[in-house]
C-alpha cells in the first residue's frame, strides 16, 4: 500500500512540473510573436489592409508605437527608408528613363532560309520571345544549377552535374542491320561474285553436291567478313562513358580554353522545341578539329539534349582513344569507299548505308561532317554529300517521315590541332597513332586556346527542302558537257554547271538519277552555306584579315586597332556574330597574344605579319573566315579592275554587262573555293548585290544616261526575270555604266577585296603556266617550287599562294573545262592534257580566262 501511494506522488509530481513546463514554452512562444519584427511586418500589413477596408489612414503599427517606446529609433529608419523610397519612385515616374546596361546585341542565330525553308523558320521559334543574343558558358551550368546545394555539391559541382545528367536508351541495331534486306542482298551478290571468279559458270561442276557446298563455304566466309565490317562499322553508345568523358571535358576544356565554351542560348531552346516534334535531328557540322567530335556532344548533352550517333574517320580508330569515341556514339566509316578496286566494297557500302537507315529508323539522333575531312585552309569547303544521299534515301523510301537538319558552326580563338603548314606544303599527312595523339593532348593541355563557340543554327525540314528544291526551273535539264570559257550562257548555265560537276558520290547508287544526285548536291551546298554565315568571328579571325588584306606592309598600333574595330563594325552591319566583345585594345592584344610572335612580328613602332611562307599560311587560316565573307565583293572588284586595266587609262566607265559578265566567269574560276550564294538564290542575283554593295561604298557610281533611273530599277530585279523563256529578250541594262572612283577611301576599298583572293589568282596563275602530261604529284611539287622561288626572289609577295589546296583545286577546273584528265596508273594519279590543248597556242589560250583576273595594276603595286 505505501508503495503504491509513493508511486501516485512521483506521478503527480511529474504532472504537475510537466504543466509548467508547458506553460514556460507556451509564454515563450507569445513573446517572440509580439516581439518578432517579421510579426510586426505582417502585422502592420494586415493592420494597413483592414483599416483600408474600414476608411483609416493608420496602421497597426502606428497604432501600437507609443507602448513601444523602446523601438522609436528602429521606426524612425524605417520611415526614412520609406519617404526615400517614395521620393526615389516619383524621380523615377517624371524624369528620364535610364534603361539598365544591355549585353552586347547580336543578329538572329543561325535562321532558316526564308526562300526555301520558310516554315522552318517559323516552327522552332517562341513568337513570344526575342532573341536578345545572350551567350551561355556551358561550362558554369553545373555551378548555377548547384549554386544553392550542399557543401559537397557546391565543390564539386562538375562531378555532381555529370552524375545527374539523363540516361538516354540507344538500342542496338546491329542485329536489324544484319537481317536488312539490302544487306543480305549485298552477301548474295558478292557470294556469286565469288563463285563465278573461282569456278567460272557453275554448270561446268562436277556434281550438284560439290556445288552445293562449295556454295555453303563461300557463303559462310562472305558473311564472316560482312558481320566483321558492320561490326566496325557499329558504334557502342554507353552513358557511364559518355558521363565520364562529360567530367574529362570540364576539366580540360577549363583549361585549355582561357575564354570558355560557348553557345547561344536561344540555339538550345530551339533544339527543345523541335525535340518535342519527335523526328531525328542530323546535326552537320563543319570540321575544323578533331576536338569537334566530342564538343558537338559535350555540349549537347550538357545542355539536356540527347547525344547524336557520330560519323568519324577510321583514322580515329586508335588503341583506347578509338573506345572512347565509340563509347561516345561514334561509328567508323572509310575515308573512301569507292573509285579503287580496294575500296569499291558493295557489302560495307550496304552495311553502312543499313547501319544509317536502321539508326535512324530508331528515332537515334546523327552527326556527320558534311566536308568530310578537317579544313586545311579554314575555309568552308565543298559538301560531301554521301551520308546525305542515304538520308534523303531514308526520307524516300519512307523508312521515316522526315528529318530535321541543323547545321552546326564551330570555331576557335586559337586552333587545337595546330596548323597545316605541313601539308600545305605538299608534305604528307601523318596518320593519327596511339603515341601521336598522347602528344597532341599533352601540348594541347599545356596551351591557352582563348574561347571556343559552339552554335547550332534553325532545324530545317528534309520533306520541305526537298519540295522547295524541285519547284526551281534553273536547277533542272542539266548541263551534259562541260562549259569551257569564254561562254555566253554563263548567267543561264552557271548554276546548274556547278551543281552538275559536283554531284558525284560513292554512296549514290548506280539507280539514282542525275536529277536527284544533283539536288542532294544543292541541299548540302545549302547546308554549309547556312553554317558558315552563322559562323561566330573570333578575334583572331578579323585581325589576321586585317593584317593580310588591309595592312599587308605594316602599321603602328593605333592604326591596326582602328581598323580592326572599324572591321568589326562592318562584320555587324552585315548581320555577323562576333564572338568577342569590349575595348578595342584588349580585343586587339588578345587576339596578338592567341596568334603568337611566330605569326605577328611586333614591335614599339608597327605591327606587321612575319614575312616567312609557314607564318602566312598560318595566317591566312584565320583569315579565311572573312575572306569567304567577302568573296562576292572581291570578286566584283576583281573583275571591275581587270576591265579598267584591259581599257586603259583614258576610259573612264565600265558598262553593266561587261561587269556581269567578268564577274561570272571568275565565280566559275573560283567555284571550287567559294559557296558565293545558296542555291536557291542565282548567283547572278548576289553579283548584283556586290554592285550594290559597291555603289553604297562610293567605289564606283552610276553614270546617268537616257532612261538610267528606269534601267537601274529593272537591274535591280533582274534576277526575278531570269527564266529560260526570256532569253530574246533585250536586255535594259547595256545603256547602264559605271563610274570608278578615284578618291584615296575608294582605291583603299578597292585595294582591300582586290587583296582578298588576290593570293588564289597567283596560285592558279602558276598551276596553269605548269600544266602538262605526268604524275599529279609532280605537277603539284614544281608548282610549289614554282611559287616558292617567286615569294624568296620577292617577285610575289603572298606567302599564302604556296598552297597545295589551291593547286588541286586549279587542276579540277580544268579537268571541268576538259583541258586534262585524271586516270590512275600503277596505283598512282596521273594527268593527261586532252587534244587540242596538248598544243602550247591552244593552252594558252584557254588559261588566258585565268590569267588576266591576274594582273598587274597600279594599286597592287602600291602595297608591294
Amino acid at each position: 500500500m505505501d508503495t503504491m501511494i509513493s508511486v501516485w506522488t512521483v506521478v503527480e509530481h511529474v504532472r504537475v512540473a510537466s504543466g509548467a513546463a508547458e506553460l514556460a514554452i507556451f509564454t515563450a512562444i507569445l513573446y517572440w510573436f509580439f516581439t518578432s519584427s517579421r510579426v510586426a511586418d505582417m502585422l502592420e500589413v494586415v493592420g494597413e489592409r483592414v483599416g483600408g477596408w474600414c476608411g483609416r489612414d493608420a496602421s497597426l503599427r502606428q497604432a501600437v508605437r507609443p507602448r513601444r517606446r523602446n523601438h522609436n529609433d528602429l521606426y524612425s529608419k524605417l520611415d526614412a527608408e520609406i519617404a526615400s523610397r517614395t521620393s526615389a519612385l516619383y524621380r523615377v515616374k517624371e524624369g528620364p528613363v535610364v534603361p539598365p546596361p544591355q549585353p552586347p546585341s547580336r543578329p538572329p542565330a543561325g535562321l532558316a532560309c526564308a526562300r526555301c525553308a520558310p516554315l522552318s523558320r517559323d516552327s522552332w521559334q517562341d513568337p513570344k520571345a526575342v532573341d536578345s543574343g545572350t551567350v551561355i558558358n556551358i561550362l558554369d551550368i553545373g555551378r548555377q544549377t548547384f549554386a544553392n546545394g550542399g557543401v559537397v555539391s557546391r565543390y564539386l559541382c562538375d562531378l555532381a552535374q555529370c552524375l545527374n545528367l539523363v540516361k538516354y536508351d540507344y538500342k542496338d541495331v546491329v542485329p536489324s542491320v544484319a537481317n536488312d534486306e539490302r544487306f543480305q542482298r549485298a552477301i548474295e551478290d558478292t557470294t556469286q561474285e565469288e563463285l563465278r571468279n573461282a569456278n567460272g559458270d557453275l554448270q561446268h561442276s562436277d556434281g550438284l553436291d560439290r556445288e552445293s557446298n562449295r556454295y555453303f563455304e563461300v557463303r559462310r566466309r562472305v558473311e564472316a567478313r560482312a558481320m566483321k565490317v558492320l561490326l566496325d562499322i557499329s558504334s557502342a553508345m554507353s552513358n557511364n562513358v559518355l558521363r565520364l568523358v562529360a567530367w574529362l571535358c570540364h576539366k580540360a576544356i577549363r583549361r585549355i580554353a582561357g575564354g570558355g565554351c560557348s553557345t547561344r542560348s536561344e540555339c538550345v531552346e530551339r533544339l527543345r522545341r523541335a525535340k518535342a516534334a519527335g523526328l531525328p535531328l542530323v546535326f552537320v557540322p563543319l570540321h575544323r578539329s578533331h576536338f569537334d567530335y566530342i564538343l558537338v556532344t559535350f555540349t549537347l548533352y550538357l545542355t539536356g539534349l540527347r547525344p547524336p550517333l557520330v560519323a568519324a574517320g577510321d583514322n580515329m580508330r586508335i588503341p583506347f582513344f578509338g573506345w572512347i569515341l565509340r563509347g561516345c556514339g561514334a561509328f567508323y566509316i572509310r575515308r573512301r569507299v569507292d573509285g579503287s578496286e580496294y575500296h569499291g566494297d558493295p557489302v560495307y557500302k550496304s552495311a553502312l548505308r543499313a547501319y544509317i537507315l536502321n539508326s535512324l529508323g530508331a528515332n537515334n539522333n546523327l552527326e556527320f561532317f558534311i566536308e568530310g575531312g578537317r579544313t586545311r585552309t579554314g575555309k568552308p569547303q565543298p559538301p560531301k554529300a554521301g551520308i546525305l544521299s542515304v538520308i534523303m534515301d531514308a526520307y524516300l523510301d519512307g523508312t521515316i517521315d522526315d528529318a530535321l537538319l541543323v547545321p552546326v558552326t564551330l570555331n576557335y580563338e586559337r586552333l587545337v590541332d595546330g596548323s597545316f603548314v605541313r601539308e600545305q606544303l605538299g608534305m604528307p599527312k601523318q596518320m593519327e597513332t596511339f603515341w601521336s595523339a598522347l602528344r597532341g593532348i599533352w601540348r594541347t593541355l599545356n596551351t591557352d586556346h582563348g574561347g571556343i563557340r559552339v552554335d547550332f543554327n534553325q532545324p530545317i525540314s528534309l520533306k520541305e527542302l526537298v519540295t522547295s528544291f524541285q519547284k526551281y526551273k534553273y536547277l533542272k535539264a542539266p548541263v551534259e558537257r562541260c562549259l569551257t570559257p569564254p561562254n555566253n550562257n554563263l548567267a543561264v548555265n552557271l548554276d546548274k554547271q556547278i551543281l552538275y560537276n559536283h554531284s558525284h558520290s560513292s554512296l549514290y547508287g548506280a539507280d539514282v538519277s542525275t536529277d536527284h544526285k544533283m539536288m542532294v548536291e544543292a541541299i548540302g551546298r545549302h547546308l554549309v552555306y547556312d553554317a558558315a554565315q552563322s559562323t561566330a568571328l573570333m578575334s583572331t579571325n578579323v585581325v589576321a584579315y586585317a593584317l593580310l588584306a588591309e595592312r599587308r606592309g605594316g602599321c603602328g598600333w593605333a592604326a591596326l586597332r582602328a581598323c580592326v574595330e572599324a572591321r568589326g563594325g562592318a562584320l555587324l552591319a552585315d548581320a555577323r556574330d562576333l564572338g568577342y566583345s569590349g575595348d578595342a585594345n584588349a580585343a586587339l592584344a588578345h587576339a596578338l597574344d592567341m596568334l603568337g610572335r611566330g605569326l605577328v612580328r611586333r614591335d614599339s613602332r608597327q605591327v606587321r605579319a612575319q614575312n616567312t611562307i609557314a607564318a602566312a599560311l598560318e595566317l591566312s587560316y584565320y583569315a579565311n573566315a572573312l575572306v569567304a565573307h567577302y568573296a562576292a565583293p572581291a570578286i566584283l572588284a576583281t573583275a571591275l579592275e581587270s576591265i579598267v586595266c584591259q581599257q586603259g587609262p583614258d576610259e573612264e566607265t565600265v558598262r553593266h554587262g561587261d561587269l556581269v559578265e567578268e564577274s561570272l566567269q571568275l565565280c566559275e574560276i573560283l567555284s571550287q573555293e567559294f559557296i558565293l550564294c545558296p542555291p536557291c538564290h542565282r548567283i547572278e542575283e548576289r553579283m548584283l548585290d556586290a554592285i550594290n554593295s559597291l555603289l553604297a561604298s562610293d567605289v564606283i557610281s552610276q553614270v546617268q544616261v537616257n532612261g538610267g533611273l528606269d534601267e537601274q530599277r529593272w537591274s535591280r530585279r533582274f534576277a526575278q526575270t531570269l527564266d529560260d523563256d526570256d532569253e530574246d529578250r533585250s536586255d535594259p541594262t547595256r545603256l547602264i555604266k559605271y563610274r570608278v572612283s578615284k578618291s584615296p577611301e575608294a582605291i583603299a576599298e578597292r585595294r582591300r577585296l582586290l587583296l582578298t583572293i588576290r593570293p588564289l589568282l597567283e596560285a592558279y596563275a602558276a598551276t596553269c603556266r605548269r600544266l602538262a602530261s605526268g604524275p599529279q604529284k609532280h605537277l603539284v611539287t614544281t608548282t610549289l617550287d614554282c611559287l616558292t622561288e617567286e615569294f624568296t626572289q620577292n617577285r610575289m609577295p603572298y606567302g599564302e599562294a604556296v598552297s597545295t589546296d589551291a593547286i588541286r583545286n586549279c587542276l579540277k577546273l580544268m579537268r571541268q573545262w576538259g583541258v586534262i584528265e585524271m586516270y590512275t596508273e600503277n596505283r598512282e594519279r596521273m594527268v593527261r592534257l586532252v587534244p587540242p590543248f596538248d598544243n602550247e597556242q591552244s593552252l594558252n589560250e584557254v588559261c588566258a580566262n585565268v590569267y588576266k583576273f591576274n594582273m598587274d595594276t597600279p594599286i597592287l603595286n602600291a602595297t608591294k
